[in-house]
């Protein structure tokens, strides 16, 4: 009870929930991992690029963002895009008040399709 009363009180004065809601980037997967922390649960996280490169030619960014991925459908969107080189629209909240995974939550995944790149023959 008293756990309860604590996490209630750290919610007020914290103010849980989000920061922000329903945001977009799109990019390129660089990786996903499955993370093991010694004191939470086992999650997935994905690294996404918001540099793109394509041949060569494109943007590079010094910035990556890394995403707790909730869902295994989106995961394998994930995984099939970091091994194809496709980019991603991926729509996350984050979240305010986080303790073991990452405050950046995978609300959907949506690959786009190869423009520009070479075909595979």
């Amino acid at each position: 009870m008293n756990k309860i009363a604590l996490v209630a009180l750290l919610c007020t004065t914290a103010a849980c929930g989000y920061s922000s809601k329903d945001n977009e980037l799109t990019g390129q997967v660089k990786k996903v991992h499955n993370q093991t922390p010694i004191i939470c649960g086992d999650y997935v996280a994905a690294d996404v690029s918001l540099g793109v490169m394509r041949n060569g030619v494109g943007s590079m960014s010094a910035e990556d963002v890394i995403l707790y991925v909730p869902n295994a459908d989106d995961a394998a969107a994930l995984k099939k895009a970091a091994d194809t080189g496709q980019l991603v629209k991926v729509t996350y909240d984050v979240k305010r008040l986080v303790l073991c995974v990452p405050e950046k939550q995978v609300k959907h995944v949506e690959l786009l399709p190869n423009q520009g790149a070479p075909e595979a023959k």
